[in-house]
This record gives structure tokens, sequence and C-alpha cells, in this order.
């Protein structure tokens, strides 16, 4: 028993005298690293509404000159390539035959126009019936309706340019013979260039006549030709939704050809300051479309929902969410969160957003 009470006296005073051991306090956690990534800022820019659509060029008006007489080509009145006016003669077939037809058939008109005056006074004095007069009169036109007929037929044998242009590669050769319908030449006026595109029913409220159009052809990088909207298809193909459109472009200077095709916009009169981020900085998810922006003071991200509107050329237009000049991230946003710390890289590859339209 006293044995236990001197046991409980020490370890009392090692309590009471002693100096507690302290707790070891838990080491602080690194600071995450921070995430490499490029931005660029939001831009108010004056933005056109436009309705994109991919279009193929017509000439005003363009055929295969071919002929509708058979012969031997006699006389080629034209090179390759060269320009021509309307009525401009082209090709002669042979017209040998027709053309002595032809001769011995007006060399029989005065004698039976004769025989026919002769005859009319005759059945005054009666010398002659009715009958006498309506041969005369019969064989009289007969020979007359003959001459026109060949005067047309040899009419016909010589090609002519049916309207002004430009012809194409030649196709017939000298003394070779014709058969209907050979074509001869390509004709085209290149005086101005038709459009043919398409745009979606839902678009079709949008679209009126005259509204003006910009074409861009790989022949030409970096031109922009103009024209406006000349023709609206008054139906939809029900089985694709779709309004055929046809527009007209100028082409003085003859630079633009049938069959080439174009990126087409048409101009609408919606216009206005818009902020624009380059495409690549918006995500898209079940919940809607957000950016990363960048707190330039902090270094951290913050996620942000958005709306965005129109998209082209690699910018898409936030109509709310964002102010001009917001740093967005366009590069890196797979390993971001909110709150991440992120160090942007300058020179670091970004989609460029060259070609917002600005007027």
């Amino acid at each position: 028993m006293k044995n236990r009470v001197v046991l409980t006296l020490l370890v009392a005073g090692l309590i009471c005298g002693g100096r507690p051991l302290a707790a070891e306090e838990p080491a602080a956690a690194p600071a995450a690293p921070a995430i490499d990534v490029a931005a660029a800022p939001a831009q108010e820019v004056d933005w056109q509404e436009k309705i994109s659509s991919i279009g193929v060029a017509e000439a005003l008006q363009g055929v295969d000159i071919s002929g509708s007489e058979s012969g031997n080509v006699v006389e080629i009145l034209f090179d390759s390539g060269t320009k021509v006016k309307a009525g401009q003669p082209l090709v002669r077939l042979d017209t040998t035959k027709e053309e002595a037809d032809l001769k011995a058939n007006q060399a029989q008109i005065p004698a039976a126009k004769t025989d026919l005056e002769r005859k009319k006074q005759l059945i005054k004095s009666g010398a002659v019936g009715q009958s006498d007069v309506d041969d005369a009169q019969s064989k009289y036109d007969t020979l007359v309706a003959e001459s026109g007929s060949l005067k047309a037929t040899i009419a016909r044998r010589t090609l002519t340019a049916p309207f002004g242009g430009i012809l194409g590669i030649r196709r017939v050769n000298l003394g070779q013979y014709l058969q209907p319908g050979d074509q001869v030449a390509n004709l085209q006026d290149l005086s101005v260039m038709r459009m043919r595109f398409l745009v979606a029913q839902k678009d079709y409220g949008r679209i009126k006549l005259d509204q003006p159009i910009e074409a861009r052809f790989d022949a030409y990088p970096g031109e922009t030709f103009k024209g406006k909207v000349t023709t609206i298809e008054p139906s939809v193909k029900y089985q694709s939704g779709i309004i055929p459109i046809q527009a007209e472009i100028p082409n003085a200077e003859e630079k633009l050809l049938p069959g080439m095709y174009a990126s087409l916009d048409v101009l609408l009169p919606e216009h206005g300051k818009k902020i624009v981020v380059p495409a690549s900085a918006v995500a898209f998810n079940l919940y809607g479309e957000s950016v990363y922006v960048v707190d330039q003071a902090s270094s951290t991200v913050k996620q942000v929902m958005v709306k965005t509107g129109a998209a082209r050329n690699n910018a898409v237009v936030i109509e709310k969410g964002l102010n001009a000049g917001d740093l967005v991230v366009v590069a890196g946003q797979l390993k971001l969160s909110n709150g991440s710390p992120v160090k942007v890289v300058e020179g670091q590859a970004l989609p460029e957003m060259t070609s917002v339209p600005v007027q």
C-alpha cells in the first residue's frame, strides 16, 4: 500500500513539475504547380451578321454552238478564245447545191407571175376558167415558198454567234462533215456571273432581293467579289429543307469563269459591336458553354458560363458572360479547374482570330 502511494506521488510530480510534450503539427501541403496556358483577350469588334453558303458560278449566258444542217465545212471564221459579237459568222457549210436550186427556182418565178396576171385578165372575158387562175396562183405561190425555204436553208448553213461573248476551244476543222447537233465551240457571256447557292429554310425570312453578297474564290486568295441577290426560289425543297438562291456579280475584268466554286456570304442588315473570342476558348458540355478567365492578380482561373452567338473564321460571338478585355484561356484548358494556378506562356501557338469581319 505504501509503495502504491509513493508511485502515485512520483507520477503526479512528473505531471505537475515536468514539461508536457507538444503535439506534432501536420506539415503544410506543397503549393500546386502553375499550369502553362495560352490566353487571349476578348475583343469588342464591329460584327457584320451574315448567312454563309457555298456557291457555284454560272455565266450570264452560255451555250454550245452547233448547227441544225448537215454539210461540209468550207470556211472557219474564228479562232479559239476570241471575242465575238452577236450575229457574227463563225462557220460556213457548203451551199453549192442549195444555191443552184435557188437560182433555178428564182428563174421560174417571173414567168409564173406573168402567167398568173395574164389569166386574171383573161378570166374577165371568159377566155379561161377559175380553175386555170387557181392553178397559176398555186404554181406561183409554190415557187415563192420554195425560194424562201432555200434561202432559209442557205442561211442556216452559216453558223453565227447567238450573243456576244468569248469562244472556247475550236472543235471543228476545215473539210469536216458536220451533222446536226455537232459542237463547233462553246460560247460564254462573262460580263456578269450568276452565283447559285442554297440556304436553310430557317433563313428564308432574313434574305431579301438586292441584299449584298461577298464571294471568295480559291483562284484569287484574299480578294473579295461583291454582288447582290437577284432571285429567291419561291419554293422549298421538302426533301432537304433548303431554298435555292441566285445572285449576280459584275465580271467586267472576266476574272471569274463558269463552274468556279466560292465561299459566299449574304450580308444582313444586322450590324453592331460584339464581344468575340477565339473558338478554341469555348468549351461545350451538357451544362452549357463556358470559358476559363484568367485573374491576372492571383494568376488563377475562373470557369465562367457564357452564351455564344454566331461563329465564323475561328471567332465566336459571346452574347453574355464576358466583357471586352477579359483574358480567356485558348489552349491548355484540359488540365484546368476552378481556381487552378496558371502561367500564361507568351509566344505559345494560339489559334489566330485574324478574319473577324470588321467594317
